[in-house]
């Protein structure tokens, strides 16, 4: 029973949750600014809110950006780590692969 976990899928994954933490971290502290300086915004209860989302997004940020550098990480370290065990297994997209000067063939 093998991993469903493919190196294309978790580098997917990773790019795009590096890129959702950066927008994250770059546009949502401008629109709470921007809901800010509107008219007639700025209560008691619009001012706990704001802050509420405020620190929940900071918090959502920094998580999901070095979550998302890890999993690229990590999809790199499971090719490279699955790469002996196809050309093992003689797969036919192993052999497409070129092979590191350890592994050439004895001649």
């Amino acid at each position: 029973m093998g991993s469903k976990l493919r190196p294309g899928v978790v580098l997917w994954w990773g790019i795009g949750l590096t890129l959702g933490g950066v927008l994250l971290t770059i546009a949502i502290p401008q629109l709470g600014y921007t809901v800010v300086v509107q008219p007639g915004s700025a209560n008691g209860v619009d001012q706990a809110l704001l802050t509420l989302i405020d620190l929940a997004v900071r918090v959502i940020a920094q998580v999901v950006s070095p979550l998302g550098v890890a999993l690229i990480g990590a999809a790199v370290v499971m090719a490279y780590v699955d790469r002996p065990r196809a050309l093992a297994a003689g797969l036919p997209n192993a052999a497409a692969r070129p092979r590191p000067p350890d592994e050439e063939p004895a001649q």
